[in-house]
């Protein structure tokens, strides 16, 4: 699934927007996931911040949210490849609840901004993917904060030798008057 936004209600119920990622146009709808508030009614919002990242970090649900960043931030700063993670947590279980743990502590991590764009041998880059890298002569993805850059190409598992990340102050230099 894809998701758009969660919001908690103040009846304590966990709406979602989201749609099926394997339908073209995807057609986002709202409504209450009735497993995550009885998670939030009976165990707490900790207990529901951890499944919801668990949810993020196993790929059933996919988008870009602060879950999903924190997923990459951990991942990212642990040095962690996400199938070996993914096999340890399945192995032993105090493991994926310090991970998940470790996750949660990101949720409300936010990095020093600084808004840059990714360059692939001097061209910018549109989009980096597992599959492919996308250019744009006019358009390209500027990420909020380095660190982003960084969790993208290593997501999208680029090495990120080959990649140039150029902050935007730099590309706009002001006019002395």
């Amino acid at each position: 699934m894809i998701v758009k936004r969660i919001t908690i209600t103040s009846d304590l119920r966990v709406m979602v927007r989201m749609a099926a990622n394997n339908l073209r146009p995807l057609d986002f709808r709202c409504g209450e996931v009735e497993s995550l508030t009885e998670t939030l009614r009976t165990k707490g919002r900790p207990a529901l911040e951890m499944e919801l990242l668990s949810l993020f970090f196993y790929g059933t649900w996919q988008g870009r949210n602060r879950y999903s960043r924190a997923v990459g931030y951990a991942l990212f700063t642990d040095n962690a490849d996400k199938y070996e993670a993914w096999r340890r947590c399945w192995e032993d279980k105090t493991y994926e609840r310090r991970l998940l743990l470790r996750m949660r502590g990101f949720l409300h991590y936010r990095p020093v901004p600084c808004p840059c764009r990714l360059e692939y041998r001097g061209r910018p880059v549109r989009q980096v993917t597992a599959g492919g890298i996308f250019f744009s002569r006019k358009q390209y993805r500027i990420f909020p904060s380095i660190l982003d850059a960084r969790v993208a190409l290593f997501e999208a598992g680029r090495n990120p030798e080959e990649f140039r990340i150029v902050e935007e102050k730099d590309n706009h230099p002001q006019n002395p008057k």
